[in-house]
C-alpha cells in the first residue's frame, strides 16, 4: 500500500506561510509516516494499492464559512476533518482495491498560529495534521476516555510527523 498526500492551498493566502514546509522531500516523509501508521489502526489497509489524503490550507474566512456550515460555529478554527469511511464512530473503509481516499483535512495556518501560539509553528502544524488524520480514522474526543486515548495517540503521531519534517532541514 502506498499513501499519497494531495496538498492544495488557498489562492488568497501567502504561500510562504506554510508551503515552504512542504518541499517534495518533506511531503514524501509525511506520507511515509502516515503510511506506517495506517496499518496500526486498520490492519486490512494493505488490501488497497493506494490510499489518499487530501490536505487543504485555507485562509480564515474560508475556514470560518466551512466551520459555520458544518459545525454551526461562526468562527474560524485550526483544523477540520471530513472522513469518508466513518460509520457510527468506527473506521470502515469500503473503497476499491486500487484506491482508497480517506477524506479531507482542512488547515487554517493563521488559526494554527493563534490557537497554538505556545508551540513552534512546525510543531503546531504537526499537531493539527495528527489530529486531522486521527479524525479521518474515526477517532474522536467526545468523551473523557476517548479524549485521553486520542490525545495520547495524537502526541505520538505529532512527534513522528515533526521528526519527518526535521529530517529534510
Amino acid at each position: 500500500m502506498k499513501l499519497q498526500l494531495n496538498i492544495d492551498a488557498s489562492e488568497d493566502d501567502d504561500p510562504q506561510s506554510f508551503l515552504c514546509l512542504f518541499s517534495p522531500s518533506a511531503v514524501k516523509n509525511l506520507e511515509r509516516v502516515f503510511q506506517e501508521e495506517l496499518p496500526l489502526f486498520c490492519p486490512e489497509i494493505d488490501r488497497y494499492a493506494q490510499v489518499e489524503i487530501s490536505l487543504s490550507f485555507l485562509n480564515g474566512s474560508e475556514m470560518r464559512k466551512i466551520n459555520e456550515s458544518h459545525r454551526d460555529a461562526d468562527e474560524p478554527t485550526d483544523v477540520l476533518s471530513f472522513p469518508l469511511w466513518e460509520d457510527q464512530g468506527r473506521f470502515v473503509p469500503q473503497g476499491l482495491p486500487e484506491l482508497l481516499p480517506l477524506g479531507d483535512i482542512l488547515v487554517c495556518p493563521e488559526e494554527v498560529r493563534r490557537i497554538h501560539c505556545s508551540l513552534p509553528y512546525r510543531e503546531a502544524l504537526c499537531l493539527v495534521l495528527a489530529h486531522g488524520f486521527l479524525h479521518l480514522l474515526a477517532w474522536d474526543h467526545d468523551t473523557p476516555e476517548k479524549e485521553q486515548a486520542m490525545w495520547e495517540r495524537q502526541a505520538s503521531l505529532k512527534s513522528k510527523l515533526l521528526n519527518a519534517l526535521q529530517e529534510v532541514r
